[in-house]
């Protein structure tokens, strides 16, 4: 299976859901699920503060920044499920099969954009999309 989540900028939350969901993959022996991320207008690398939150969340982060991936069209049909960030993102993707957002799976609501707050609110998102995905992974993976 092949999982993109998608933000607006790649920089803070669908990085962040694509480290914690692939750490959640691993955890579970899931080597067939493949996850990555992207975003509508990428332009830069995922924000310190988001690596920062990930860390005090006890995730296991990469070593580098990844840098940002814009999303194409094209990314629609490479993938088996894109999973939005909020329901704008998700009506930007386009209407499509596999374009969900986090919330149509597990009722989380949008997830807020932290970009430009301070790390508090980076680690609460963090948090939101922990548990999110903790729901996502029960309901894909197992």
């Amino acid at each position: 299976m092949k999982i993109l989540f998608v933000c607006g900028g790649n920089t803070c939350r669908s990085p962040m859901a694509e480290i914690i969901f692939r750490n959640l993959c691993v955890a579970g022996g899931r080597e067939d699920v493949f996850v990555a991320s992207a975003g509508l207008d990428a332009n830069g690398e995922t924000a310190q503060n988001a690596l920062d939150a990930l860390k005090i969340c006890d995730e296991k982060v990469p070593q580098e920044k990844k840098k940002s991936v814009r999303f194409e069209p094209f990314m629609i049909t490479e993938y088996d499920l894109i999973i939005c960030m909020t329901r704008f993102i998700a009506r930007c993707v386009g209407e499509h099969e596999n374009v969900k957002t986090l919330d149509d799976f597990v009722g989380c609501g949008d997830i807020p954009d932290p970009f430009g707050y301070p790390p508090d609110v980076y680690i609460e998102v963090c948090k939101r999309l922990q548990s999110a995905l903790a729901l996502l992974y029960t309901k894909l993976c197992n």
